[in-house]
């Protein structure tokens, strides 16, 4: 399959060739490799690589999904947590949002205080 896109005033062809299990997606003169694990050429990049390295990157820092308050911080350093445990709690609008871990770990830093503002996408909790 062959296509040009626009984006932002600046064409684009795209390629997407499937061969059996694996599906390759060219844009200009880089190529994004899906499917089984194989050698990646010297000028190839390989999406689920570079997503596994930043996966493992962000699994160690638990952000604010929205701009609030800090009210309850339920973990200290130390603690070992569980995926689907609740760290903290935000107020904003009004309403208490509850922050859970994606997935287990131990606490390395808590970078936020009680009463403490934060920004969306701010780093609250950093895992080890």
């Amino acid at each position: 399959m062959d296509f040009d896109i626009r984006i932002k005033g600046k064409n684009y062809n795209i390629k997407i060739i499937e061969n059996n299990d694996d599906l390759s997606v060219k844009v200009g003169d880089k190529s994004f490799n899906f499917g089984k694990e194989k050698k990646i050429k010297k000028n190839e990049n390989s999406i689920s690589d570079f997503g596994k390295q930043q996966r493992q990157l962000l699994n160690k820092e638990i952000k604010a999904s929205i701009s609030g308050e800090a009210s309850e911080i339920f973990v200290k350093s130390g603690d070992s947590i569980k995926t689907g445990q609740k760290i903290l709690t935000l107020l904003a609008m009004k309403m208490e949002n509850e922050i859970i871990s994606d997935n287990d770990g131990k606490i390395k830093k808590i970078m936020v205080k009680p009463s403490q503002s934060v920004r969306e996408g701010e780093v609250l909790v950093i895992l080890e």
